[in-house]
């Protein structure tokens, strides 16, 4: 970075930067006014002289002194602001991941449920594909078709649910999963409509 690009020192330097140009004023008058003679008339109005600077230095350096003050004070201001604005990201930051956490868990329980659906499904088609079937065999396909049907319907709208919550929540990702997930629970359901319908009415 050149010179041209430096910035320019804070309030704070600033502040301390001149504070400190003044005191060393201070000193060196003051190391002036102990060492000089005062032997002449000469001597007597220079020491005068050097001492009415020195006063009129510490009201510079009151001045100074209450500058730093102030810069300390705007610095201590400016960092509380920072630490309240910290500590309540930090209080959203606690809240977005639990809620992220149930939203994950949540998806999880539904890909808990469409395995579990899998499995059922896997039963229905076994039970369909049977030569022949008793009339007691026949109802049970019945009954396990009915099953499946609202189960998928049930968790379908779970999917659907979780899907608005984590959209209202910002989870995209999530949402865009279950939204997935919800509609290939309905192009199952619609397809063992299909099976059903081609059991009932055999060509």
């Amino acid at each position: 970075m050149s010179k041209r690009d430096t910035p320019p020192p804070s309030e704070l330097v600033s502040a301390a930067q001149a504070l400190d140009s003044e005191l060393l004023r201070f000193e060196a008058l003051a190391a002036q006014l102990q060492e000089a003679p005062l032997t002449s008339e000469k001597h007597l109005e220079r020491a005068s002289r050097t001492l009415k600077d020195l006063a009129d230095l510490d009201d510079a350096l009151r001045l100074r002194v209450g500058s730093l003050v102030q810069a300390i004070t705007g610095v201590r201001n400016r960092q509380q602001t920072q630490a309240d604005a910290v500590n309540a990201r930090a209080q959203e930051l606690q809240r977005r991941t639990e809620v992220f956490k149930d939203l994950l868990t949540r998806y999880g329980a539904l890909g808990q449920s469409a395995a579990d659906l899998n499995g059922r499904m896997q039963q229905f088609a076994a039970l369909r594909q049977q030569a022949t079937r008793t009339a007691e065999e026949d109802a049970q396909l019945t009954a396990v078709f009915t099953s499946l049907q609202e189960r998928m319907a049930e968790v379908a709208e779970e999917a659907a649910t979780l899907a608005t919550a984590s959209e209202a929540e910002q989870f995209s990702d999530i949402a865009r999963q279950a939204d997935s997930l919800r509609q290939q629970l309905l192009s199952a359901r619609n397809k063992l409509g299909l099976l059903h319908q081609s059991l009932s009415n055999p060509t």
